[in-house]
């Protein structure tokens, strides 16, 4: 019975996907609000949404993806560039920016059937961060990436009861320096990110310091539109109407999304965006400072000047 029902609804996106008019997509590391965000756009447009239909839970495998790979690697997987998508791959892409779903899972906001048939369509992935150039020019898609603190992302990341943990993933898994051409812009990712394939704190903080680098030239070039969590988060929602990109007027409001950690629902403001800084050890927030530096050095949350532990080396945005 629910394989027949999963069936159905794909079969009803297939159907629909030709009254599409607008397509959104919102992209942003784990942890950093695109549930919240499509959530509040979906609302807005009164939009179809179509969740994540890059994880594995929505039976996606990426192709260049090694089967040995654990169940949380599999979960953090980000392809490089455009050169490490299959055929299958692009296939998927293609009907996701079509709004089909092929799984139940990409459904998880779907909570009005009549959505199905709506014009607009606003997808969500935590997994395009490197390839935010090659979709936007291919699929002609505006593109809305949402930016958060990466020590706070760290700190939720830790509280997390999912049914995988982030400190269990491993970038030698996910990447493999025999999968790509030397000289090519995946080869330089890749062994960059693997040389802090050490610590959960380390390869947090390399993943999120390259994708978030390389989503920031997708703003640059206009490719893009970056939005900052903590901007959201102090100011609202109807902060999102500068974006200027979709004919909605946003209300301010503070709901927090489905996927928001139990017992943070009813945090201040000030508290969802400063208590990483308590619930972290000293020797974390120093990690996750130096690489970000070193890796992104124009990150928006640390610079090279004075240390929030007096110490002449880093000063928190």
């Amino acid at each position: 019975m629910g394989r027949l029902k999963l069936t159905s609804i794909a079969l009803m996106d297939y159907i629909s996907a030709s009254n599409l008019s607008d397509t959104l997509l919102i992209n942003g590391f784990w942890r950093s609000g695109t549930t919240w965000l499509q959530q509040t756009f979906v609302d807005a447009m009164d939009a179809k949404s179509l969740f994540e239909p890059f994880s594995p839970s929505a039976g996606h495998h990426w192709g260049q993806l090694s089967k040995g790979a654990n169940t949380a690697s599999r979960n953090v997987y980000m392809p490089l560039s455009a050169n490490c998508l299959t055929p299958r791959d692009r296939i998927k892409l293609h009907l996701a920016f079509k709004g089909v779903g092929t799984h139940g899972y990409t459904h998880f906001l779907r909570k009005e059937e009549s959505r199905t048939w709506s014009k607009n369509l606003v997808v969500k992935s935590t997994r395009l961060g490197f390839i935010l150039d090659e979709i936007s020019d291919q699929y002609q898609v505006p593109v809305i990436h949402i930016r958060r603190n990466p020590a706070a992302i760290y700190a939720s990341f830790k509280d997390t009861d999912w049914a995988w943990r982030f400190q269990d993933f491993r970038l030698s898994q996910n990447y493999n320096m025999e999968d790509f051409i030397k000289g090519t812009r995946e080869y330089d990712l890749a062994d960059i990110l693997l040389r802090y394939d050490k610590t959960p704190v380390e390869r947090l903080a390399a993943l999120w310091s390259l994708s978030e680098r390389t989503a920031q030239k997708s703003v640059v070039t206009g490719r893009a539109h970056l939005v900052r969590y903590e901007d959201v988060v102090a100011q609202g929602p109807s902060i999102l109407n500068q974006l200027n990109i979709a004919s909605v007027n946003f209300a301010s409001n503070d709901a927090a999304s489905p996927v928001t950690n139990a017992g943070r629902e009813k945090l201040t403001p000030f508290e969802r965006q400063n208590d990483w800084q308590t619930r972290l050890s000293r020797s974390e927030i120093e990690c996750i400072r130096s690489i970000a530096i070193d890796l992104f050095p124009d990150n928006g949350y640390f610079q090279r000047d004075d240390s929030p532990f007096g110490e002449g080396v880093v000063n928190i945005r």
